[in-house]
């Protein structure tokens, strides 16, 4: 199959013009640390002049290997640029080959194996594609796995397919750890992906594994800054998540993970964000607005959802109590104890928390009035 260049790709010029600036901008100083960029250099000098890189590479690998799981989208470009792992390499001249091997880099991949790692990275998909199925065992790191998972989207299809087959040889053998601090990144990506298909199963089977769900919900637990909540809405796909519920609706130390998860419980369905759509605000003036579009799944566990709200409704962050009061309202109309929550409530210092237990109050006023105009006796 014929591999294909971005560019030879129907684009407008002034989006080439962007593509260029963003990568220009991606291949910074600021985005690889100093010391795996000059290594890279190394590595890209010597890969230039078709001698070996054995000395470099561990080097290579130990940086690359330390490097976030969160940057691969950046460092990709950066990385193949610093070592130069381009398609095109210049043909040594006959006096060059008089005084040592010239090597391609085909031959540096098939005389070094480690090489495999680096040359995810390289410009040429045939190289990705031959280094891909080289790769086997457990995958070291999170940002290796993130690579790797990265390329079932290629938009070389071979890629993709020897990404596919890599990926179901080494992810079962992933520690959960290594797959959890990726897949906390990773997944916030993955709905744009456009190009993979059949390759999506990987990921959905690697994170339906209960190890990797356990870790993965310590991850929600403690993390204390960044996207938490999105993160913790998407991985709500899969129910490898479900037993890990009450859990974080009791120690997530982000507020916004402990109400998603106190709404995914007491509603007994998980919910996430799959684009926007538009919605009409007067069809007669052609105003509309783009509202976010969801899908959703039913959560089948046994869970105390009565213990979960009154739990919630003492919770220290206002938006865990607003969220208990929404559950009431949606839940518990009228009994008693919507109506003792929002006694406990309804002089909250939060607003928004006070406003929902005066509706919840006002509803139940509203039922036992007509009772008392008749002069019926109330129970």
């Amino acid at each position: 199959m014929r591999y294909r260049r971005p560019f030879e790709e129907n684009v407008a010029p002034i989006d080439l013009q962007l593509l260029v600036t963003e990568n220009e901008l991606m291949t910074k100083s600021d985005i690889l640390p100093p010391d795996l960029e000059k290594t890279l250099a190394a590595v890209g000098e010597r890969l230039h002049s078709g001698r070996s890189v054995k000395a470099e590479l561990p080097a290579v690998l130990a940086h690359m290997f330390a490097l976030p799981a969160a940057s691969i989208s950046q460092a990709d470009p950066a990385i193949a640029t610093a070592a130069n792992l381009t398609r095109w390499r210049p043909k040594p001249a006959w006096y060059d080959k008089l005084f040592w091997l010239h090597l391609s880099d085909r031959e540096q991949l098939l005389r070094l194996p480690d090489l495999r790692y680096l040359f995810i990275f390289h410009r040429d998909g045939r190289m990705r594609e031959a280094a891909l199925q080289r790769i086997t065992g457990a995958l070291e790191s999170p940002f290796l796995f993130a690579a790797v998972a990265m390329r079932l989207n290629d938009w070389a299809q071979p890629v993709r397919v020897a990404a596919f087959a890599c990926a179901k040889r080494c992810f079962p053998l992933t520690s959960a750890e290594v797959i959890a601090n990726a897949a906390a990144s990773l997944v916030l990506h993955q709905d744009s992906w456009g190009r993979w298909g059949v390759e999506r199963q990987a990921m959905e089977e690697t994170l339906a594994r209960p190890d990797v769900a356990e870790e993965l919900a310590r991850i929600l637990c403690e993390g204390q800054t960044g996207p938490v909540s999105r993160i913790f809405r998407l991985v709500l796909k899969n129910s490898s998540m479900d037993p890990h519920l009450p859990q974080l609706a009791a120690d997530a130390r982000q507020p916004w993970v402990r109400a998603v998860a106190v709404q995914a419980i007491v509603d007994m369905r998980a919910a996430w964000l799959v684009g926007r759509e538009w919605q009409w605000i007067d069809k007669s003036m052609g105003r509309r607005t783009r509202t976010p579009k969801f899908d959703f799944r039913d959560i089948k566990l046994s869970i105390d959802q009565a213990g979960v709200i009154r739990a919630a409704a003492s919770d220290p962050s206002p938006i865990v109590r607003r969220a208990a009061l929404t559950a009431v309202i949606q839940h518990w109309d009228g009994s008693r104890e919507a109506q003792e929550l929002a006694l406990m409530l309804r002089s909250d210092p939060s607003p928004s928390v006070r406003e929902r237990a005066a509706f919840i109050l006002s509803r139940i006023s509203e039922s036992v009035a007509p009772h008392d105009r008749l002069g019926i006796p109330s129970r």
